[in-house]
C-alpha cells in the first residue's frame, strides 16, 4: 500500500516559449500539499515534455534531405529550408557527419511528422527549422557567460608555449587561442622561437563558457612573461572614455607595439637561421644563408612585420613567389617561397604591420613549406633577430598618472600569483608476477 505523506503538495505551472529563441521558459513553483512533480525537461528553449522527441545523428554523405524526408517534410519544403539555411544570417550550407540533432513532433501524432528540427552548429549556436506553417529557419545562441580567470606556467626542456598551456587548459582550441593571445601581446618584445627552459608566464584573461562548459578565450586583460631572466609586463588600457582606443602598455606606460614584429608567421619553428655558411639542401653546396627560415604548414598566413610599401610581388626560380616591402629609408624586408599572394598584394600597395601578404609554400628552391624572411638595413642584409629596435614611445604625460594608479593593484595581483609547476606524469608499467 502506497502512503502519501502530508509534507505539502507541490504543483508546477510553467509558461514555455514554443519555438526556442533566447528566452528561457518561465517556471513557477507553487506550494501545496501533494507529491513532488519533476521539473520539465528544457533544451534549446523548448519544453520537451510538450512534444514527441526523437534524436538522430548525421551520417556520412548526408544532406538535409536525409534529415528531413523521413519525418514528413516535402521535397519542396526541404529545398526552401536548405536555401534559407544558406543565408548569411544562418550560415548553414551543409550538415556535418557526427552532429546529433533533435526532431520534435506533436504529442499523439502517430505519423511523427516533424514540427521542428534543432541542429547544433557548435557548442553555442544552433539552427531551428520550423515546419509548422511556412518554412522558417533561424540561428539562435545559447546564453553565454564570461568569467575572469588566471593561469600561469613554465617552459621546460624541449617544450614550447603551447605545451605549457596544455597543462592549464583542457580544450585544445582554447590552448591554441591562448598561445596566439600571449604571442600577440608580446610579439614585439619576446622571440617565441627562442624560449628557454625556466621561462615563466602569468595571465589574467576572460573565459567564455556556455552551460558551465568553457569553450573560448575572451581575450587577455593583463600578462607577465619572464624570458631569459628579463621580466615583461603588459596591461590592457583604454586611452579614451569611449573605450575605442585600447592597447597594451608596459609597467612604464610604454606601448607594447613596436616598429617590427619578431617574426612574419605566428607560432611555428625556425628550421634554419641566418648564417654566413650553410649547406644548401637543394643546391648541395656550402653558401651563405642571409635570412631566417620559419617552417609552417602550407597555407599558413605570412604577415608583413611592419608598415610599408610593396616594391615587388613576383616570382624567380630561386625565391619562388616572393614579396618585398620597403618600410622606410632604413629598413626593407622580403618573404620567399610563398604558395601564393594575399588578395590585392601587388607592387605599389601600402601594407600595415600584421597584414597578411601571402601564404606559406615551397615554391622556388625549397625542400618543404616555409617562409624565408630576409631583412635589410641601409641596403645590407642582416640578422633581424640580432637587431636592437627602438623602444616604443610612452603615453602622453596627462594620461600617465591615472594609468600608473590603474595598474598598481593589477601588478600586485600578478606579482602574488604563484607559478603552476609542470606536472610530470609517471609512466605506469604493468608488472608481470
Amino acid at each position: 500500500m502506497n502512503t502519501i505523506h502530508n509534507f505539502g503538495f507541490l504543483f508546477l505551472s510553467f509558461l514555455f516559449v514554443a519555438c526556442g529563441g533566447n528566452e528561457e521558459p518561465i517556471v513557477e513553483v507553487i506550494e501545496k500539499d501533494s507529491v513532488i512533480i519533476p521539473p520539465p525537461v528544457i533544451e534549446y528553449g523548448f519544453v520537451l515534455d510538450s512534444f514527441q522527441v526523437k534524436r538522430d545523428t548525421v551520417e556520412d554523405n548526408w544532406t538535409m534531405s536525409h534529415m528531413f524526408a523521413p519525418y514528413g517534410v516535402s521535397q519542396w519544403d526541404i529545398n526552401v529550408a536548405a536555401e534559407r539555411a544558406a543565408d548569411s544570417l544562418v550560415g548553414l550550407r551543409y550538415v556535418k557527419e557526427g552532429v546529433p540533432f533533435i526532431i520534435l513532433s506533436e504529442l499523439g501524432d502517430t505519423s511523427e511528422t516533424a514540427q521542428y528540427f534543432i541542429y547544433p552548429k557548435n557548442i553555442v549556436d544552433y539552427v531551428i527549422f520550423d515546419f509548422r506553417d511556412s518554412v522558417v529557419v533561424e540561428k539562435q545562441s545559447k546564453p553565454n557567460e564570461v568569467h575572469e580567470k588566471i593561469l600561469s606556467g613554465e617552459i621546460i626542456q624541449n617544450s614550447n608555449l603551447t605545451f605549457a598551456l596544455d597543462q592549464q587548459l583542457e580544450d585544445i582550441n582554447m590552448t591554441g587561442e591562448m598561445a596566439e593571445y600571449i604571442a600577440g601581446v608580446f610579439a614585439w618584445t619576446i622571440d617565441f622561437f627562442r624560449l628557454h627552459p625556466g621561462d615563466e608566464f602569468k595571465v589574467i584573461y576572460n573565459e567564455k563558457s556556455v552551460e558551465g562548459t568553457p569553450y573560448a578565450v575572451g581575450g587577455i586583460t593583463s600578462a607577465w612573461f619572464k624570458h631569459q631572466g628579463h621580466e615583461f609586463y603588459a596591461f590592457q588600457y583604454a586611452l579614451d572614455s569611449t573605450g575605442t582606443q585600447i592597447g597594451f602598455f608596459n609597467e612604464e606606460g610604454k606601448e607594447m607595439r613596436r616598429p617590427f614584429l619578431m617574426a612574419p608567421v605566428k607560432y611555428s619553428r625556425i628550421s634554419s637561421g641566418y648564417s654566413g655558411r650553410r649547406f644548401h639542401p637543394v643546391q648541395k653546396r656550402w653558401k651563405a644563408h642571409l635570412g631566417t627560415d620559419y617552417a609552417a604548414p602550407k597555407g599558413t598566413p605570412i604577415m608583413s612585420t611592419a608598415n610599408g610599401t610593396v616594391i615587388a610581388a613576383s616570382y624567380t626560380s630561386g625565391n619562388g613567389n616572393y614579396v618585398k616591402v620597403k618600410h622606410d629609408d632604413t629598413y626593407t624586408t622580403q618573404y620567399l617561397h610563398m604558395t601564393g599572394f594575399a588578395e590585392g598584394i601587388r607592387k605599389g600597395v601600402y601594407v600595415e604591420q600584421g597584414q597578411t601578404i601571402g601564404y606559406v609554400g615551397s615554391t622556388g628552391l625549397a625542400t618543404g613549406p616555409h617562409v624565408c624572411y630576409r631583412f635589410w638595413k641601409n641596403g645590407k642584409q642582416i640578422d633581424h633577430r640580432a637587431e636592437k629596435f627602438p623602444t616604443s614611445v610612452p603615453m602622453v604625460d596627462s594620461l600617465l598618472p591615472s594609468y600608473m594608479e590603474y595598474i598598481k593593484p593589477i601588478r600586485a595581483r600578478i606579482d602574488s600569483m604563484p607559478i603552476t609547476p609542470y606536472i610530470v606524469e609517471e609512466e605506469v608499467v604493468d608488472s608481470v608476477q
